[in-house]
């Protein structure tokens, strides 16, 4: 059975459909999400998911939620500092809760020869209630707010974005053994 809509819908289909590709395509696209404190902030979406977000020479390059070889739940973060400036801390928190839950407290972080900073969470137990969101059925957003202290005390903070689908949380529930 073939429907036959008229050409004006079509043109408005295509062209929304083409304004919306180009949105992603330039970054103008995001997601409003609400943080710790109840204050709400804009994560932009590029093509590839959540753009890396940047502030005064420092860029997010990882934000991520994984499982390791061993199928244990970790977080992985690194950043870059085009300076090279030398860093005094580095904190990261989960902020998409109520309350902020610090991932990541590093006193004496050092750059690569790169200028790279990464970093691996412990592993986390999975019936850790903090990883609730991994039940959810529904894609997940969560925001990281990633604060860097360099030696002089000046700081930079960076509110990073990561999107879970709701695929990959399935597949990461059925890799830990959960049967739901």
């Amino acid at each position: 059975m073939r429907i036959n809509y008229p050409r004006r819908w079509l043109g408005i289909f295509c062209g929304g459909w083409g304004l919306w590709l180009g949105g992603c395509a330039t970054g103008e696209v995001e997601m409003l999400a609400t943080i710790s404190g109840g204050k709400q902030v804009h994560v932009p979406l590029g093509r590839g998911g959540v753009a890396m977000t940047q502030e005064d020479g420092v860029q997010m390059s990882v934000a991520t939620f994984t499982l390791t070889q061993e199928k244990k739940p970790i977080h992985i973060f690194a950043l870059s500092d085009s300076r090279k400036r030398a860093l005094r801390a580095i904190r990261v928190e989960d902020v998409s809760d109520d309350a902020a839950l610090v991932l990541v407290e590093d006193t004496a972080p050092t750059l690569s020869d790169a200028g790279v900073w990464h970093r691996e969470t412990e592993a986390i137990d999975p019936a850790d209630p903090r990883l609730g969101w991994m039940a959810t059925i529904s894609n997940t957003l969560r925001v990281y707010r990633i604060t860097v202290t360099f030696a002089d005390g000046r700081t930079v903070e960076l509110l990073q974005g990561a999107l879970y689908p709701a695929g990959i949380k399935s597949a990461m529930r059925q890799a830990l053994g959960q049967k739901y």
